[in-house]
Parts: C-alpha cells; structure tokens; sequence
C-alpha cells in the first residue's frame, strides 16, 4: 500500500469510528486523519465563502448564501474528537476529560499527540 492509500485509508477508518471512545489510536492514523482533515476543510471554507469575490473591500458583507463549511466541520469535529479521546489513551493520561480540554492548547497539543504510545 503507498502512502496515499494509507492516508485515505487512516482517514476513512476515523470516519467509520465516529463514536469509539474506547480503543487506542497510534500517532500515525492521528497524523493522517489530522492533516488530511484540515485540507478537506479549508478546501470546503474557501469554496463555501464567497465573501471575497462579491466585494474584496467590504469585509462585513452580508451573504445571501450559505456557509456550507458548518455542513462538514462539524460532523469532522465529532470524528476529530472521537481520535482525540483514545490518542490520549494510547499515550497513558488518565483523566481524559482534564486531557482533552488541555489538548486544545495551542502548540501544546502538537507535543501532546506527537508522544510515542505507552506500554500500559
């Protein structure tokens, strides 16, 4: 399998885990999911928002549209939140409520889910 197949791969296997908060998730499908998912939504936001190419002077325009990015991000924020909860199983921290509002920590959080898995 070639690193895009994993990546597409680890990205889906997020998706299809939508609601298991009890397993473990390895740096790398975190990683995948992580990265793969920020370019899906920037990509969804910018095509959604067309702010800029109605008037590029007037920054609070009125849109008579949708922003249809809400449509994405937030079913991806549950996924993203279901990946969260068992990386930080996979790394050992117990109180996972007190972790997972700490790994919403600027720059923090890149240290936090880079740590390799624990052996407990």
């Amino acid at each position: 399998m070639n690193f895009l197949e994993r990546v597409f791969s680890n990205y889906f296997l997020a998706w299809s885990q939508i609601f298991n908060y009890k397993d473990k998730t390895s740096r790398i499908p975190f990683w995948h999911f992580f990265v793969l998912d920020s370019l899906i939504g920037a990509l969804v936001s910018l095509l959604s928002n067309n702010n800029l190419a109605n008037d590029p002077n007037d920054f609070y325009v009125i849109t008579e549209g949708y922003d249809w990015s809400y449509i994405y991000s937030i079913p991806s924020f549950l996924v993203f939140l279901a990946l969260l909860i068992r990386r930080l199983r996979d790394i050992g921290k117990e109180n996972l409520v007190l972790w997972t509002f700490c790994s919403f920590i600027p720059f923090y959080n890149l240290y936090l889910f880079a740590q390799p898995s624990s052996e407990k």
